[in-house]
């Protein structure tokens, strides 16, 4: 419940974003336009099924208009996608993973950008302890250790490379390293994935922006 109560809040103003940039970046006269054209052809459908021949160009155009409905919204749509690859990531972290299972054990895996591979050394915080010597696979440019947390605590595992230290991060940056992946176990909210509560919650919002500003 904690999580969904800061889940919420990000989720409505994403949809009322989703209202203004829509507003901003479209003609509502032609899409409110081509959506009762669409409407249209999909009641021909309906209509006319014993005439082929009007089935048959009720479809063309069907597809045709769908296709004008695209291009009209295909602007404040690629707005939101992009919006929405940029949030993706920290909310994923935040709420898509859940923390390491106590006593279980887990695999921290190095993608490494060119060969040859630098040495690595990896530091775990207090009450995760490091197993397994690094296992480098050079054909993949991986370097792989198998940690176990021994208590519940928080804190940032930090690698040693040539002579920095690179930690974990939603952007990472490093001269010799591509990613960092550690396995966490999917989380739930309240047994459903955030991405439902996300959609969700900012539809509702949207729907409901929207409404307050047409009175």
């Amino acid at each position: 419940m904690s999580k969904l109560w800061t889940l919420i809040p990000v989720s409505a103003m994403y949809g009322v974003a989703a209202v203004l940039i829509f507003r901003r970046c479209t003609d509502r006269a032609l899409v409110r336009r081509s959506v009762n054209r669409v409407l249209a052809h999909l009641m021909e459908l309906g209509l006319f099924l014993d005439d082929p021949g009007l089935v048959f160009r009720a479809q063309r155009d069907l597809l045709r208009e769908n296709a004008r409905l695209l291009r009209l919204v295909m602007v404040p749509g690629g707005i939101l996608a992009l919006l929405f690859t940029f949030l993706f990531e920290p909310m994923q972290t935040i709420y898509g993973r859940a923390p390491l299972p106590v006593g279980q054990p887990s695999v921290v895996t190095i993608q490494m950008k060119d060969a040859p591979m630098p040495e690595v050394q990896l530091e775990t915080p207090a009450g995760m302890v490091v197993e397994t010597p690094p296992l480098r696979v050079l054909r993949d440019g991986q370097i792989n250790w198998r940690v176990r947390p021994l208590r519940e605590n928080s804190g940032d595992l930090k690698f040693s490379v040539e002579n920095r230290v690179v930690t974990p991060g939603f952007f990472l940056r490093d001269a010799a390293i591509r990613s960092i992946e550690i396995r966490y176990p999917k989380a739930a909210i309240l047994g459903v994935s955030w991405l439902v509560w996300f959609a969700a919650t900012s539809s509702v919002a949207a729907l409901a922006f929207g409404l307050c500003w047409k009175r």
